[in-house]
């Protein structure tokens, strides 16, 4: 197994009395933690025996967890998987958890900050950029991302009027 874990969201609040656990999801698609025979909660690592979809959110079950009282345990930690079970990408597309802490430039170069998050929504994926307290949403679409650079770690983007803190 590889040693990389990433983190793939948080555990929330069990559901019912059997020790299943509601999982909010830091991946794109929650159809991605079907391929994870195990999920590693803080250092703990656990078999998944099925898993589910509750709206927005994963429901898992998890080998030796039967019980509510052991499943609240669990609550509040930070999910991860190892990286092996990620299915293959293109060339030009990227997961969330590349994209989160890169630098954020404009096409002149100024730092505009870095990703803190990446937001869904039905139009599009957003990034969430941070410098300070400054917060700028910068729609993840072709026609501002201009440029994602995993080895500089850094983003390049075209803003338009009104998008950038400055403007």
């Amino acid at each position: 197994m590889s040693d990389r874990l990433i983190i793939v969201g948080k555990a929330l609040k069990p559901v019912g009395l059997k020790g299943q656990l509601k999982i909010y999801p830091y991946t794109e698609s929650i159809d991605i933690y079907r391929r994870f025979p195990v999920l590693f909660f803080g250092n703990e690592c656990f078999e998944v025996e099925k898993v589910g979809d509750n709206r927005k959110l994963v429901t898992v079950s998890l080998k030796n967890i039967n019980s509510l009282e052991d499943a609240k345990k669990l609550t509040g930690r930070l999910v991860k998987a190892a990286e092996e079970f990620f299915p293959s990408k293109e060339d030009d597309e990227y997961y969330w958890f590349e994209l989160i802490g890169l630098s954020v430039l404009d096409i002149q170069g100024r730092l505009l900050g870095k990703v803190e998050s990446i937001i869904r929504t039905p139009a599009q994926d957003v990034l969430q950029v941070q410098q300070g307290k400054k917060e700028i949403l910068i729609p993840l679409v072709d026609e501002i991302v201009q440029e994602i650079d995993l080895q500089k770690a850094q983003i390049v983007v075209d803003c338009l009027n009104g998008m950038s803190p400055d403007d």
